[in-house]
């Protein structure tokens, strides 16, 4: 498969000629999650047309982005697409562009007027790795924010998410909207402050909520931009 490329010795280039296109980084995103079928992916992607999803979806594969597997739990074994060992290291490093793009792009944007999912924000919260899960704790997340439904998974010091209901009663459930969801991700308010004002409604176990909040704080801290305190600007006349 023939593409244009940056012809450039750089990382940067080169990672740019694989994720550049329109498109390509939110199948990324998308799949950070877990396996989804083609279907799923076109479903989760409005606007993006079957034509070019397959092209993206080919692209991602010839790049070892992506691989294909079988869903032997499905009624019958569905194809699905999942991120290798390498479009993992993808999607945690697309995490820090998220949320450059959450502290500086969606103070203005249109959160009612969006497509909004809940898994993608529990997406990165998952792919983070920062957030020092107790690994002696197992809980169960249900986020209902705004009309979009996701779950995390506390096990085994490891956060996974999974789309929808939880099936089971969970350990807390939490309700907000993407507008003080995109709050808390680009820093205008803390997970504890949304808590503690109502933003943010969590109910159930105290210390499940407790470790979550410190979760989603930690992670953030881990991707926040260094500032350096000694530094004073200049003025000129």
């Amino acid at each position: 498969m023939t593409r244009r490329n940056y012809s450039q010795y750089c990382g940067l280039a080169h990672a740019l000629d694989v994720v550049g296109e329109r498109w390509t980084l939110l199948v990324v995103r998308e799949l950070s999650s877990g396996p989804k079928r083609y279907t799923n992916l076109a479903e989760a992607l409005p606007g993006i047309g079957t034509s070019l999803l397959a092209t993206r979806v080919r692209q991602l594969e010839s790049d070892g982005v992506i691989q294909r597997r079988l869903l032997l739990d499905q009624p019958s074994s569905a194809v699905a697409y999942e991120l290798t060992e390498a479009g993992r290291e993808l999607a945690t490093a697309v995490i820090p562009l998220a949320l450059w793009g959450a502290r500086h792009q969606l103070s203005e944007a249109d959160a009612g007027g969006e497509v909004f999912r809940a898994e993608w924000a529990l997406g990165f919260l998952a792919g983070s790795g920062a957030g020092g899960v107790p690994p002696d704790l197992e809980a169960l997340y249900e986020f209902h924010i705004g009309d979009s439904v996701a779950c995390l998974r506390l096990r085994d010091g490891r956060m996974s998410v999974v789309p929808g209901l939880a099936g089971t009663t969970a350990d807390v459930v939490v309700r907000t909207s993407a507008g003080v969801l995109g709050s808390i991700a680009g820093q205008r308010i803390t997970m504890a402050e949304a808590v503690g004002t109502g933003q943010v409604e969590a109910t159930g176990d105290p210390a499940a909520i407790g470790v979550l909040i410190d979760i989603v704080e930690r992670s953030l801290s881990v991707f926040s931009p260094a500032r350096d305190e000694t530094f004073t600007p200049t003025t000129r006349p």
